[in-house]
């Protein structure tokens, strides 16, 4: 346990390290972790369509509640989740970019500097590896799956998935993510430091590590006069 917290924290504070010791640049670490919450967001969409109807909770319509379906789910959980992440883009873009906004034009142009020729593409086919496998393992799976899993003995062994660990780990990023942009901009300008949002982030993130938080059960998201309630 106390080596598994030394290890997390060891890998929280690497961007930092990169920072001070060999000038990685502060918004392209921003960047990279936008572009993670993204791939939170997109690997619980494919989390959610696996959870049996059992565990998809109950929506209110009108004050009326029933059963909420798959495609419920999916639409509300995803157009949150991706309007956050269009919105933090934004602001990342508007008080963090600096002379970068000269050089990114369009999709190619950010490709082209903040994931390539940047370096974030390793992380991000780490991070899309370990979604990947992540979702392949998690109950039901594929005849295929289930073989492979069988040469290294976890073919038996069930994932436990709920809507609450499903969604509450895309929530907790997504407030992470708003966060350190809102507080982060208000340090910046107040005190002219570029790196309070990315200190802010890595921060809250190490704590939400290290703390083992639990899914945010029981989380409201209200769309026109629809309620979803995570249960």
């Amino acid at each position: 346990m106390i080596l598994e917290r030394i290890l997390t924290l060891i890998a929280n504070l690497i961007p930092l390290a990169g920072v001070w010791w060999w000038g990685w640049d502060v918004f392209q670490i921003l960047v990279l972790y936008w572009m993670q919450t993204v791939l939170v967001v997109a690997w619980m969409l494919l989390h959610l369509h696996k959870l049996s109807r059992d565990k998809l909770g109950d929506i209110t319509v009108n004050g009326r509640v029933r059963p909420a379906t798959r495609r419920d789910l999916l639409f509300v959980f995803g157009a949150t989740g991706f309007a956050f992440c269009g919105a933090h883009l934004l602001f990342l873009w508007l008080f963090f970019s600096g002379d970068w906004s000269k050089l990114v034009h369009g999709p190619a142009t950010f490709w082209q500097h903040m994931v390539i020729a940047s370096g974030a593409w390793l992380p991000l086919l780490i991070n899309v590896v370990a979604g990947a496998a992540s979702y392949l393992l998690t109950s039901p799976r594929s005849a295929p799956v289930r073989r492979i899993a069988g040469l290294f003995g976890i073919a038996d062994r069930e994932v436990p998935e709920d809507l609450g660990n499903v969604v509450g780990t895309m929530l907790g990023r997504v407030v992470l993510m708003q966060v350190a942009i809102i507080f982060g901009a208000m340090f910046a300008r107040g005190y002219g430091t570029s790196m309070a949002p990315l200190l802010i982030l890595i921060g809250l993130k190490t704590l939400s590590d290290l703390s083992g938080s639990s899914p945010l059960h029981g989380a409201t998201v209200t769309v026109n006069d629809t309620r979803y309630e995570v249960k």
